[in-house]
């Protein structure tokens, strides 16, 4: 379980290291030249997103569902920026989208399972 006072300092730091790594990899084509990175940083938004959610609501039973609505919405901004890396509705587009919808929902469920005992 995460302490109450390591829980905001861990989500900042985590969702920094998000941002720079997103913002290094479209700026130097890195999904491109390294497109296991992709998996990695869905997990990681995953896990940011549920320790965001758990920040906030400060109980872990709605995470995987915040988490998979955030994965949904990140999806719909990659269709609308034009940075999903397949034609929309193609079927490696449907195969990397329901990819990284998993991986955003393993992220929270590590979180989840980190922090079930603080349903009870």
């Amino acid at each position: 379980m995460i302490s109450k006072y390591k829980l905001p300092i861990i989500t900042l730091f985590l969702l920094s290291i998000l941002l720079v790594l997103q913002k290094l990899a479209i700026k130097y084509y890195w999904y491109v030249a390294f497109p296991p990175l992709d998996i990695f940083m869905h997990f990681l938004g995953g896990v940011c997103i549920a320790l965001s959610v758990l920040y906030v609501l400060k109980k872990p039973k709605h995470i995987i569902l915040f988490t998979i609505i955030g994965g949904i919405a990140w999806e719909v901004i990659e269709v609308y920026g034009d940075i999903a890396g397949h034609p929309f509705g193609t079927s490696a587009y449907n195969f990397d989208t329901t990819k990284d919808i998993i991986l955003d929902t393993l992220g929270g469920a590590l979180v989840y399972f980190i922090n079930k005992d603080k349903n009870k």
